[in-house]
């Protein structure tokens, strides 16, 4: 049996890190994170979208550092979910760059959408993520 830590908030695993033991928090093997990130969470010329961006990504950044130090981590998924992800495929590597030192036994896995537009960029995504140095499958929901 596998236990899957699932956090589907933004602050979730940020918080719940040092509630915890770190031996404790160093034995997680599996987490699958399920978010649906608000486009204003992206760098964005929309002066309104702008002025979220900051916080927005202080809550990504601190999340992936969370994940970073789960240092017994063997199976890692990012689902993006639901119609609040919309953004275009030159967005998801920036966005993602601060799990670029995430390395487990294998790949980790992200999951778009299930929309026409992503399943046509899989291949494009996945090699953007490669050039940039994240090692994660990319797939559709």
């Amino acid at each position: 049996m596998r236990n899957i830590f699932e956090f589907s908030n933004t602050w979730s695993l940020p918080y719940f890190h040092p509630t915890i033991h770190p031996d404790l928090f160093s034995g997680i093997r599996h987490v699958e994170l399920r978010w649906a990130f608000p486009g204003h969470w992206l760098p964005s010329m929309d002066s309104v979208k702008s002025v979220y961006f900051s916080a927005g990504q202080q809550q990504w950044i601190e999340t992936c550092h969370a994940v970073l130090a789960m240092k017994g981590l063997q199976s890692f998924s990012l689902i993006l979910e639901g119609n609040w992800f919309a953004e275009s495929v030159e967005k998801i590597p920036v966005f993602l760059e601060p799990l670029r030192n995430l390395r487990i036994g294998r790949q980790w896995t992200l999951v778009l959408p299930d929309q026409p537009y992503y399943a046509r960029e899989v291949e494009r995504i996945g090699e953007e993520l490669r050039e940039r140095g994240v090692e994660a499958v990319v797939r559709v929901g």
